[in-house]
């Protein structure tokens, strides 16, 4: 596959120069005020030698993981159990066939045959959720999920959580995490969807479950206070357009070099696990798989104390929507 894509640009290269030397009297090679194809071509090499960086580093995140890990122990037990809501971000292994009935609806084919007509608001992936566009749900898996990653985010869509109606029905097969305020009544569920090397920037919000059932999603988490936070904004708002992805090939090695990242964890979220953060963790997520499927949970870990909970209207989600990230 990549060399015939180097086939096709070199192509496309030696047609434009063959079109700039027998253009009426012009030099064999484009001048510097008309360098469209030449750029293009550069524009390729450069973006397939981000793509072979960021490869690379992906496969190490992989077998490395800094966020710790525990252990599902309600297995067999005839005790209650609940995952914990701690102070810091874990990672946990679901049991055999957890939520078996969404990860088949949620597989790219399924979902396009029994929901392509459906109405999605995908938004674009900069350091702000801005952008909302309508369309269906086909046309953003056929057209726009497909898209290479561009650093400007207009040109990429990502579909990070559906409330409409018509996504009720999926919304209420997903069984929650077993925590003491994890139930439909009192949790922000959202389906998400991306392509790869979609995501979002770094941004904070209340705590949160993630769960995968497609693909796979990288993390990265600063604690709250974290001195660098500050230099990070700063950064994402002179560049409101910058992906998570073009932050971790350009801004995160300067940061590092410093030593600046010496408190961040990092972690690639898998089908079968559920990642757990705290409330105001900033974190950048970014996609990993050509097609990734996840669903998040946003909870209140105040709403632990309170008992009305369990008396709220079943589907009475409004009240949580500034759970949401912005």
């Amino acid at each position: 596959m990549a060399a015939a894509q180097l086939t096709w640009a070199l192509f496309r290269l030696l047609v434009c120069i063959l079109l700039q030397r027998f253009a009426g009297g012009q030099k064999e090679y484009p001048q510097q005020g008309d360098r469209s194809c030449m750029n293009q071509h550069e524009s390729e090499k450069e973006s397939q030698s981000l793509r072979k960086t960021f490869d690379e580093e992906t496969r190490k995140l992989l077998n490395s993981c800094t966020i710790p890990r525990i252990e599902w122990r309600g297995i067999g037990s005839s005790q209650p159990w609940n995952l914990p809501l701690s102070d810091e971000p874990y990672v946990v292994q679901s049991p055999h066939g957890w939520n078996r009935e969404i990860a088949q609806s949620l597989e790219r084919n399924a979902l396009l045959h029994s929901m392509g007509n459906v109405t999605c608001t995908p938004s674009q992936a900069g350091s702000k959720r801005i952008g909302h566009f309508e369309m269906t749900l086909a046309e953003y898996l056929t057209e726009w999920l497909p898209r290479p990653i561009s650093r400007n985010a207009e040109e990429n869509r990502y579909v990070f959580g559906e409330f409409g109606e018509q996504w009720a029905p999926l919304r209420k097969t997903y069984v929650l995490p077993p925590c003491e305020v994890c139930s439909h009544d009192a949790a922000a569920v959202t389906i998400g969807l991306g392509g790869k090397y979609s995501g979002a920037p770094w941004h904070f919000h209340n705590s949160a479950f993630v769960e995968v059932f497609d693909g796979a999603k990288y993390f990265a988490f600063l604690p709250p206070g974290d001195p660098v936070i500050e230099e990070i904004e700063k950064v994402m708002q002179f560049n409101a357009s910058m992906s998570q992805f073009h932050w971790h090939l350009e801004e995160r090695p300067i940061l590092e070099n410093k030593g600046r990242l010496r408190n961040m964890q990092e972690c690639v979220i898998n089908p079968g696990e559920i990642l757990y953060f705290p409330d105001n963790w900033h974190h950048g997520v970014i996609n990993l798989g050509e097609y990734t499927a996840f669903v998040s949970s946003f909870i209140n870990k105040d709403l632990a104390k309170d008992k009305s909970v369990k008396t709220r209207r079943p589907g009475s989600t409004n009240n949580f929507l500034k759970l949401l990230p912005p």
